[in-house]
């Protein structure tokens, strides 16, 4: 019954109007209770885009914590994506070198004169 409620609330504040293949939730996934993600996963198989996963994630500091981040195949493929490319941005830029070619002019110091 709880279930019933939780996904009428879903469909209830899903616009009419909502992206064709793309549900709108009402809150963020990871504010999302485990029922409340349970009900929007129902009926959707686990490689639909729209569907839910959780996953915990350790706190740095310490040896228990963990923060539990949920998002949708989509969301996840996208960030998986945006890493991969933030990857090889950062391994063209070594490749280059990590200095300007040239230096301004205004910008130079000069060596002070030694004796000979």
């Amino acid at each position: 019954m709880r279930a019933l409620a939780i996904s009428v609330a879903i469909i209830a504040a899903t616009p009419a109007g909502a992206g064709e293949g793309e549900p709108r939730l009402a809150r963020a996934p990871s504010d999302m209770s485990g029922a409340e993600i349970d009900a929007y996963n129902e009926g959707r198989m686990a490689s639909d885009p729209d569907y839910i996963r959780c996953r915990r994630i350790e706190q740095v500091g310490s040896l228990v914590k963990k923060l539990r981040v949920c998002n949708t195949n989509a969301e996840w493929k996208r960030i998986v994506d945006k890493g991969n490319q933030d990857a090889r941005d950062s391994m063209e830029t070594l490749a280059r070198g990590w200095s300007v070619s040239q230096e301004p002019q205004d910008q130079l110091m000069r060596a002070p004169d030694r004796p000979q």
